[in-house]
Order: C-alpha cells, then sequence, then structure tokens
C-alpha cells in the first residue's frame, strides 16, 4: 500500500530509507490524490541536431520522463512544461503556464544554463514564497555555483527519484523548510550553499516505475510517431576523461521485468521503434543479446551505442537478426597514446575488430569522433582522418568540450583554460554541435585553426559518406 498523504513515509530499509516505497509505487495504479501541482520544466536548447540523432533531441527524454512518472505516481498533479518547441522558450509564456503549480522543478542541462537564469528569476519575482528548484546533470556536477547564479532555491543531486520522494513529502504535504536531513540535496541557506550526505543510487532498477508517456503533452504526437527512448541499464564502469556523467554504477533491470516493460509500452504508446539509451550496451554481451531477443519479440526495431570492446561476430549477427538499424562505436581517436590520455580504456585493435564484425554481418556502423583531445597531434589528426576516408562505416566528429563534472574540466580550470565560469556555460548555452563556428577550448597544443581544419574535413566525409 502507498502510504496516504496524511501519514509519515515510512522509509525504514537497510540500502536506502525509501527504495522500498519505490517499489510499492512501481506496482501500483497511483496514490491518493495531495491536492498540490508540481510542476517540471525541460529546457530549450539550441544544439543543431547531428544527422540521424534528430530524435534524441526532440523526442521525449527518458531520465525526465521517469521523473515526472513518479511524481505522477506519487499523487500529485503534475504539470510538464516542454520549452524546446519554436516559441516555447518565452520566459513570460512560461511564468504564466507555471502560476498555478506548487512547486516548480527546472531540469538543468549544459546547454541550459542562460535559460535557467532568467526563468528561475521571472518565477520568484512572480511568486518569491514558492520554491524552485533543479535537478539534472548540469546542477549535479556544479551545484554551489548553479545555486549562487540562479534564483533556485535548492537541487536534487544525482539520481533523482528517492531523494524526490522525501524532498517533495517534507515540502508539500507535511510543510518543512528544514531540508537539512534529506540525503541527495543542495540548499541555499544564509551562510551560502550547503549539501547535505550523499544519497545512494538505486540498488534495483525493477524497483522503478514503468515509464508513463502520458505525462507528456503531446502524448498523441509520441503515439503516432511510434518512437520513444528506453534503457535496460542505468550509469556507466567507464571513467573516460572527457565524459559528462553524474550516475556512475553500473545497474542493469532484470531480463523478466525489461521483458514486461517492453510489453507495456507497446500497449500505451504503440512505438515500434526506439533508441537505447544504454551508455555502455555491450557491457555484458550475453545481456545485451537477450535484450535484442526482447526488442525482436515485441516487433521493436532499434539504434544502440556500444563499445569497440568485445564485438564479436555472434554479437553482431544478433543486432542484425534483430532489427538493428545501425550501431553507433564510441572511437573518439584512433591514435592509441590519445585513447590512453582520455582513459578510454580500447585499442586500435578492438577499434578495427568491430567495425568488421559489424560490416560482415551487414550492419550499418557510424563512429563518433573527437577533435581537440589533449595529446591531439597533427600526426594523429591525418591518421585518424586517413581511417575514416577508408572506413566502412559513417563518421559523426564534435569538437571537444570540457564540460563540467569531467576530468578534462578540472583541468581546464587548473590550466586557466576555463577562467571564467560562469562565461563558458554561457558560451554553452549558445554552442550548436556540429557547427563550424564554434567557440572551442583548446586543450592541445596545436593551433586553433588547425583544428578547425581537420574538423571540416571529417565533416565533409560524413556528408560523402552519407549521399552514397
Amino acid at each position: 500500500m502507498i502510504p496516504p498523504p496524511d501519514k509519515k513515509l515510512s522509509c525504514a530499509r537497510p540500502v536506502d530509507p525509501c527504495e522500498r516505497l519505490l517499489a510499492a509505487l512501481a506496482g501500483a495504479d497511483g496514490s491518493t490524490a495531495r491536492g498540490k501541482t508540481v510542476a517540471l520544466v525541460l529546457p530549450p536548447s539550441p544544439q543543431l541536431p547531428t544527422p540521424g540523432r534528430e530524435f534524441l533531441i526532440s523526442g521525449p527524454f527518458e531520465g525526465f520522463t521517469a521523473v515526472a512518472t513518479l511524481v505522477k505516481k506519487l499523487g500529485y498533479d503534475l504539470k510538464v512544461l516542454d520549452c524546446r518547441p519554436a516559441g516555447c522558450e518565452n520566459i513570460d509564456r512560461a511564468v504564466k503556464e507555471l502560476a498555478a503549480a506548487d512547486i516548480v522543478g527546472v531540469a538543468s542541462y549544459c546547454d541550459s544554463f542562460v535559460f535557467l537564469q532568467a526563468l528561475t528569476k521571472a518565477l520568484k519575482e512572480a511568486r518569491p514564497e514558492r520554491l524552485v528548484f533543479l535537478g539534472g546533470p548540469l546542477v549535479s556536477s556544479l551545484p554551489q555555483l548553479l545555486l549562487e547564479s540562479t534564483a533556485a532555491d535548492c537541487a536534487v543531486l544525482g539520481e533523482a527519484e528517492l531523494t524526490l520522494i522525501e524532498f517533495l513529502e517534507a515540502v508539500l504535504v507535511r510543510g518543512l523548510t528544514d531540508l537539512a536531513g534529506i540525503k541527495g540535496l543542495a540548499l541555499k541557506t544564509a551562510a551560502g550553499v550547503k549539501l547535505t550526505a550523499p544519497r545512494p543510487q538505486i540498488q534495483d532498477l525493477d524497483n522503478l516505475p514503468f515509464p508513463d508517456y502520458t505525462v507528456w503533452p503531446n502524448y498523441e504526437e509520441i503515439v503516432k510517431a511510434g518512437q520513444i527512448i528506453i534503457s535496460s541499464s542505468r550509469g556507466c564502469p567507464c571513467a573516460c576523461s572527457f565524459c559528462y556523467k553524474t550516475i556512475p554504477a553500473l545497474r542493469v533491470k532484470s531480463l523478466e521485468r525489461f521483458g514486461r516493460e517492453v510489453a507495456y509500452l507497446k500497449e500505451t504508446t504503440k512505438f515500434d521503434y526506439t533508441w537505447l539509451n544504454d551508455l555502455t550496451f555491450n557491457a555484458d554481451a550475453p545481456y545485451a543479446m537477450a535484450v535484442c531477443d526482447i526488442l525482436h519479440k515485441h516487433g521493436v526495431k532499434y539504434h544502440c551505442f556500444a563499445r569497440v570492446t568485445g564485438v564479436s561476430a555472434a554479437f553482431a549477427e544478433k543486432l542484425k537478426r534483430t532489427g538493428c538499424q545501425g550501431v553507433w562505436f564510441g572511437i573518439e581517436s584512433y591514435d592509441q597514446a590519445v585513447l590512453n590520455l582520455s582513459r578510454k580504456g580500447t585499442t586500435i585493435a578492438q577499434i578495427d575488430a568491430a567495425l568488421a564484425a559489424a560490416a560482415r554481418a551487414g550492419l550499418q556502423a557510424r563512429g563518433l569522433f573527437i577533435v581537440g583531445l589533449p595529446g591531439e597531434t597533427e600526426s594523429s589528426l591525418k591518421g585518424m582522418l586517413e581511417f575514416i576516408r577508408k572506413g566502412d562505416f559513417i563518421p559523426l566528429v564534435k569538437y571537444l568540450v570540457p564540460f563540467p563534472g569531467t576530468a578534462l574540466y578540472a583541468d581546464a580550470l587548473r590550466t586557466g583554460k576555463i577562467a571564467d565560469t560562469e562565461g563558458f556555460l554561457r558560451e554553452l548555452s549558445a554552442r550548436r554541435v556540429g557547427d563550424n563556428d564554434d567557440k572551442i577550448v583548446n586543450l592541445t597544443g596545436l593551433g586553433e585553426d588547425l583544428i578547425r581544419d581537420y574538423f571540416h574535413k571529417i565533416w565533409e566525409l560524413t556528408r560523402e559518406k552519407e549521399a552514397v
């Protein structure tokens, strides 16, 4: 049973005090109505969609869907404001849309800093007494700076679900103002920004509720399009220096749970295509192949990301047989010294073997590359360009960005490559992936013109290969 709103949460469990309640919510139709409205805001993005990845920017975000589903399951009235469509980013319009909400949560991403400043300021000016909180990867990486630089009152850090259960209960049901005892928060206080004790990650992903896509205002369009983003896991065990990751430990859903989730989503969204959002889909190849079988059983076609490690002929053939429309390999560089400096944990031989296995299986492969990694030389760039020119795959390239929360960001601060953090965040709010004229943070010993020249040449190859 889900506790009614007039009872205090009982969350006594060794791993985390609220995971038992999360499990109960997962199997329930919904909690008793609490009579409070929680608004969740998805910021706009200036990004130019990478060819073939438009859906990832414009579609229903999986993480946002999970948080909104939980709020609805807890019995709160839910208001979702998606500011990504053209015209929806207007701040005055957003304030009006959110006027009736009792609390407002705003997602934060690497390109949303300017929007966060403007929206939180306008929301607090309109209703100073109403609590506004942030969540998502950017504030999880830079909680002090984000709270000091915006009008938000507090932030939910890292994986949000367990913290939100306690946080919303404390604020909206119990009317508490002292939130220092809730794990996983950053709080704006008179003495400055304070972090509460860290929140452990969810131990068992089977305890998560199935995602409810009816939370989206354009639910009917989602059903019509037949495209959603799902995952069989969360987190990543790797430690790449450039990776923007705020949920570290890798956990997987049981295959039985994943099968039930796919069946539920087929029934509720009629989807027949998904982008698998697993960061390291093939970390456990036998498990990944079983996931492929489940998708195939339900008539779902898919794209996936994969590491080049352990890509066997059997794995590639399984993807092809089960409806994989393409596999995207995180290659980054074709120079072993650069890969080693980036802590990528891969070799040139593994890159060659993975691409060869995909080609033999008849899979469409894309290789993801970064221009400007530390250790880059003109020789390494020439080698990358030649490898791409000869390869049986389509390349996608981006400039290196030392995102907050990464090892490279810490290096850029230490060396003065980023001297003004707020200014850097404002630049990211205008940055457009794939734009030749984007500002770059040069962490190499090469001239910027040389870096840009190779970036342009790789994009020329991308256009040539896509036209074939």
